[in-house]
């Protein structure tokens, strides 16, 4: 298939320079592709130019290795199984990300940031890219164990430099392991002393993002958290182990998605396993994998 008349005047717009001419194209182009194989990624880029971050995903060089922007393109919505507390947990930021600008426009700064804690392989970071995917917003990871661990001594001024690089632009920003550096504070001193520093500039950071900024913290530990801290986020939630029925009905989502024939009674058995979803993800992908192995997948 030859390049459509849209896909030609994008082009010719961005060999002319008019940037906003050919994000305009952009968009047309993605609404006019109807290919299956194409949907997820057409949808998502197409809400990324309305929302003005089609350049939000270059990093200056300055930030490598601090910041890390994800590209969410390819996100599989359709074997991502929400639960009931991820349903309510999306639906309040996605009210959350409506209001911003209404609330600047009342003198109201808001920042619409969210906690969200749980035993690991609960789905914290695997939601947070949701979140981004189905607002079209870029997605940006902040793992703080390693800053720490990277960049003791210097971690209030690069959370500085995260912090402005974000400044202005809509994005979900994920703050991983943020228990690493918002620690109840103790006596000041030592590596206390700048674990504590580091935990005022956070807070003074997070103050500053008022612009439309999508703000997720994820922790295993949320009771070790300054209490200082979590007054930043405007909610809390608890992200736990799926029941039976949603062990079940998360395996079902992600095969039928495939499109693989399943035995059933093996699904069944294996939801009635108390596993964490990082684990029935990894269950599943092994499974698949001894199918196409054993030449005994069939396809719906």
């Amino acid at each position: 298939m030859g390049l459509t008349e849209n896909n030609l005047s994008m082009i010719r717009a961005l060999a002319e320079n008019r940037i906003e001419d050919a994000k305009q194209y952009a968009i047309v182009s993605c609404v006019e592709d109807k290919t299956k194989k194409n949907e997820g990624r057409t949808n998502y880029y197409k809400r990324l130019l309305e929302n003005g971050n089609a350049k939000s995903l270059e990093l200056p060089s300055s930030l490598q290795g601090l910041l890390n922007m994800i590209d969410i393109s390819d996100f599989r919505e359709g074997r991502y199984y929400l639960g009931d507390m991820q349903k309510k947990v999306f639906e309040e930021i996605s009210r959350g990300y409506e209001v911003t600008v209404k609330m600047l426009e009342l003198g109201i700064p808001y920042l619409n940031s969210t906690l969200i804690y749980g035993e690991p392989g609960t789905g914290k970071t695997e939601f947070a890219k949701y979140v981004a995917y189905k607002l079209g917003v870029p997605f940006a990871y902040v793992n703080f164990s390693y800053l720490i661990s990277s960049y003791m001594g210097s971690t209030s001024q690069n959370l500085r430099k995260v912090f402005d690089y974000c400044k202005g632009q809509k994005c979900v920003l994920l703050l991983d392991e943020i228990d690493c550096i918002g620690l109840a504070r103790g006596d000041g001193k030592g590596v206390d002393g700048e674990l504590a520093r580091t935990t005022i500039s956070l807070m003074q950071c997070l103050d500053e993002l008022t612009d439309g900024q999508i703000i997720i913290g994820a922790t295993n530990r949320a009771d070790r958290l300054d209490k200082a801290l979590l007054r930043r986020f405007q909610r809390e939630h608890e992200f736990v182990r799926f029941d039976e029925v949603d062990r079940l009905n998360m395996i079902e989502k992600f095969i039928m998605d495939i499109g693989m024939k399943y035995d059933g009674t093996s699904s069944i058995e294996y939801a009635k396993q108390d596993n964490t979803q990082a684990e029935i993800n990894k269950h599943l992908i092994e499974c698949i994998a001894k199918a196409i192995t054993d030449n005994d997948i069939i396809m719906l």
